[in-house]
């Protein structure tokens, strides 16, 4: 529906902005950081049945939309490809700040839009793929023992950004200590709080235990997630080791220890993708 809208939008800025005065504005992206709403816009009571978004009144719909771009309000807009609607992110200072932006909007006012507004996360999956294709230098810092002043603050964000990436649920595969026989399982990791929380269940049975970053390996310091958990009646350690799947989700192998073993176990988490 909004496919066509996009382009109105740009003819506009063609027609009242000349490239010259385009590039003398301020770059939305040099504002300071805000909060980020979506806001999803579908067809109202005005709408014009049986006509396309061309034909529609959204002329003044569209010099409000560039001028929300060129004060950095609106950081990015486009149709829904299904003619379902369209999708605005904007940049403001709250949810008052939002909700005032898109009631002020033309189209919105004479009902030929209708919207839903929501507040939006944005998680910086530019850094959990970096540090998911195994940036050395990033994940000893999310593992070392003990660091101060600017390098403790940097581990609690590395460590924070790595609980919300392997949050999620993987199935497991493992192989029991000192045997040949074989298991398979459901796991669940959740950030709660700033722990990273785990529920295994395996064989009918649910444990739950904490994961916490660590490092092994001496002055090599390699990253592993290490946990503590009860299985068969017996507490055993696991150390993992976590690197990217192609579709970039995170994935687990590991030893699992148990005391007086001769051979420890071992298991693999694969993501489950929903």
């Amino acid at each position: 529906m909004v496919r066509i809208a996009l382009f109105v939008v740009l003819a506009l800025a063609l027609m009242f902005c000349p490239a010259q005065a385009l590039a003398e504005t301020t770059n939305p992206q040099e504002t300071g950081r805000k909060a980020t709403y979506l806001i999803i816009y579908r067809p109202g009571p005005a709408w014009l049945t049986g006509k396309s978004v061309m034909e529609q009144p959204l002329k003044e719909h569209g010099r409000y939309m560039l001028s929300l771009y060129i004060k950095g309000s609106m950081r990015l807009a486009g149709p829904l490809t299904d003619n379902a609607g369209g999708a605005v992110l904007l940049d403001v200072s709250d949810e008052a700040e939002a909700k005032a932006i898109v009631a002020s909007d033309p189209a919105v006012k004479s009902g030929t839009f209708v919207y839903e507004i929501h507040p939006w996360k944005l998680q910086p999956w530019d850094e959990f793929a970096k540090k998911a294709k195994g940036a050395t230098q990033t994940s000893h810092s999310t593992t070392g023992n003990s660091v101060g002043g600017a390098d403790a603050g940097r581990t609690q964000l590395d460590e924070e950004s790595l609980r919300s990436y392997m949050g999620g649920d993987y199935d497991l595969i493992g192989r029991k200590a000192d045997s040949t026989t074989t298991y398979t399982g459901h796991v669940t990791l959740r950030d709660e709080n700033g722990v990273l929380r785990v529920t295994r269940a395996i064989e009918g049975k649910t444990d739950k235990c904490v994961a916490r970053f660590d490092s092994v390996a001496g002055e090599d310091r390699i990253p592993v997630l290490s946990m503590r958990f009860h299985f068969d009646g017996k507490e055993y350690d696991a150390t993992y080791r976590w690197q990217s799947d192609p579709d970039n989700y995170p994935r687990f192998t590991g030893y699992v220890y148990l005391a007086g073993t001769k051979s420890p176990g071992l298991e693999a988490l694969f993501p489950v993708h929903k």
